[in-house]
């Protein structure tokens, strides 16, 4: 998992200052990890706003510390060969492209429906000898359910009123240091920090959406403690426990065809639907289902080993 091979990074730390106290949040976070599948189901909702604005005062975390990671290729939004178009990577601002994606979700003032989000990922390549392949971005979302159930005239978008952006909980020695000595710096920081940030939040609000549905998912904890002890005798680092999510296969609807956007490599499986709020929970109500039936289809349990502003670019 991601998680496991972050915290046995020794580089990134001594780059960013604050980053082991956030490592340590990581480790005592309850984790998920999506598989290919729901991925590509959560990745289907990314461009459903109106879907996304209705379920957002529903977006709450499960646990105070929660962990989800996911494969980059697993979303076809990123894909900048796909029918998405995504913004490929731009060497020039230190983009390259990630093989794994991570958020640390913490919950503030004990609330589920307020929680700051950290992104971090995994590089496919490492930059240099003087670069680790891991990164995490140097700012951080604050997002409110609550404040995005409020009904406000100057601020229809629910996704917006429930949303703030400031500093990630590490790197603000670097960042000051930034401004004070070299200002030009610190500007392409923020501005990359940002851009850290294309696509994500609203992919974050789509998986929590998803997880917290009362007819969508299924759960089976994954102990590795046996395993665990076996490692420890070799000397090597434990690996996290997790929790592996199946996706019911009712609420698959098995129509045929290919989706506009032309998934030829997908096998079918949903994207479009719409939510439902009741008074026992959220449900949600598919409508269509995307993919080839060349590919095969989705049509029994698969497992979850374990947006935000503008067109999605690539990761530094």
């Amino acid at each position: 998992m991601l998680c496991d091979d972050l915290l046995s990074d020794d580089l990134l730390p001594t780059l960013y200052d604050g980053l082991d106290k956030t490592y340590a949040k990581i480790a005592k976070a309850q984790k998920f990890m999506l598989s290919r599948e729901f991925a590509i189901a959560a990745d289907g909702l990314v461009d459903n706003v109106a879907e996304l604005q209705k379920i957002a005062p529903f977006c709450f975390t499960p646990f105070p510390l929660t962990w989800v990671e996911w494969a980059f290729k697993d979303r076809p939004h990123w894909d900048w060969q796909g029918p998405y178009k995504a913004r490929p990577v731009d060497r020039t601002r230190h983009q390259r492209e990630p093989i794994r994606v991570g958020v640390l979700l913490e919950q503030q003032d004990g609330r589920a429906s307020c929680y700051k989000i950290h992104l971090f990922w995994k590089l496919r390549e490492r930059p240099d000898d003087c670069s680790s392949e891991y990164n995490g971005s140097l700012a951080a979302l604050l997002f409110d359910a609550e404040k995005a159930a409020q009904e406000l005239e100057d601020q229809p978008d629910p996704l917006l009123r429930g949303t703030r952006t400031g500093p990630a909980d590490f790197g603000k020695d670097l960042m000051m240091k930034s401004v004070t000595f070299a200002p030009e710096v610190a500007e392409r920081l923020l501005q990359y920090a940002m851009e850290d940030w294309g696509g994500e939040f609203r992919y974050v609000l789509a998986v929590l959406g998803l997880l917290n549905t009362r007819n969508v998912v299924h759960r089976s904890p994954v102990d590795n403690a046996v395993m665990n002890k076996k490692r420890a005798r070799h000397g090597k680092r434990e690996l996290f426990s997790h929790t592996i999510l199946k996706v019911r296969p009712s609420i698959i609807v098995r129509t045929g065809g290919e989706g506009p956007a032309g998934h030829r490599d997908l096998k079918m499986h949903f994207v479009r639907g719409h939510f439902k709020h009741r008074a026992t929970g959220l449900f949600w109500w598919s409508t269509h289902v995307r993919g080839s039936i060349e590919h095969g289809m989705v049509s029994k349990d698969y497992e979850l080993e374990g947006s935000e502003h503008g067109r999605p670019s690539a990761r530094r």
